[in-house]
């Protein structure tokens, strides 16, 4: 591939949906905070377990997804569109940093291959079928990457084209399960880790249906977080206090019984109640179809 040619094949998203795998909305895949993380994850529901266990530079965060989730939306245009597809995908450096709500310059570029990086050495393994196999052996998002670079007007080293190759495992979850669901593209501005797995547990879990309620506890094993408790609900209190997540509302409701008590004494209920007593609820926003929801009926 030369640099004259790097424009003429290349895959881009435009004005289509963008997609994102079931499978990596449901389970705790990716790490939540920017820092390196190089403690393994794992989750086991008893049904499903999942091990991603960190490369050099740590395990792939939630921001390096970014790709996977490009690359999706890719494979899935194409499969609409009647076109051919295949693992390995050429795109454009500049289209998918514009979707993803990036910016153009070069520590964005510097961004990319640190995610790339990551996205390659992060190793999972999981139980998770995909096209009835079900995968009992280790391997990275994409098996390989390549990326091309050539000079600018200026004389500068810019990067024109990557070329990447999923794995088998998702590869044919996109393509044979089908098992994807459009998702908002103002997920791309959500800046916190945490605002971002909550979206994608909404998406997955509560639609377009009246309502979704989880544990806390069950919530932190699903989000991944290596924040200890009083600190994840610390975060998870900002999150409902901003109510910035596209698509859905999200407030926390305590079980224990509240009759007789003011509107202040519920308050400090939900404050200092146990986590095994608080229930965090998710429903949609109102739209020209749907009226609003009173909160009370939720909570």
């Amino acid at each position: 591939m030369t640099g004259k040619q790097v424009d003429l094949f290349l895959d881009s998203l435009i004005n289509a949906p963008i997609k994102d795998d079931r499978a990596l909305m449901e389970f705790p895949f990716f790490s939540l905070q920017k820092a390196p993380r190089m403690k393994p994850l794992v989750y086991d529901d008893g049904k499903i377990k999942v091990e991603v266990r960190p490369g050099d530079k740590g395990i792939a965060t939630i921001w390096d997804k970014d790709v996977l989730i490009y690359l999706a939306s890719i494979i899935n245009d194409r499969l609409e569109r009647g076109l051919p597809v295949e693992k390995t995908i050429r795109f454009n450096a500049h289209n998918l940093l514009q979707v993803t709500g990036r910016g153009s310059g070069k520590r964005a570029y510097e961004l990319l291959l640190d995610a790339m990086f990551r996205l390659r050495s992060t190793t999972i393994v999981t139980t998770i079928e995909a096209d009835e196999i079900k995968e009992r052996r280790g391997f990275g998002w994409i098996e390989t990457f390549r990326v091309i670079e050539r000079r600018n007007k200026a004389g500068k080293k810019v990067m024109a084209a990557c070329e990447i190759t999923l794995n088998d495992w998702m590869f044919r979850a996109i393509v044979k399960d089908r098992r994807v669901l459009t998702i908002n593209p103002a997920y791309f501005n959500l800046t916190m880790g945490l605002e971002r797995r909550l979206y994608e547990l909404a998406r997955k879990h509560c639609g377009y249906q009246d309502r979704w309620m989880i544990a806390l506890p069950r919530l932190i094993e699903k989000c991944g977080s290596v924040l200890e408790p009083r600190f994840f609900k610390l975060q998870l209190r900002r999150v409902v206090e901003e109510d910035a997540l596209p698509d859905y509302h999200i407030a926390l409701r305590c079980d224990a019984p509240e009759g007789g008590m003011s509107g202040t004494e519920r308050t400090e209920a939900r404050r200092w109640a146990s986590n095994e007593r608080i229930v965090v609820c998710f429903w949609p926003r109102q739209t020209p179809e749907r009226p609003a929801e009173p909160v009370s009926a939720l909570l």
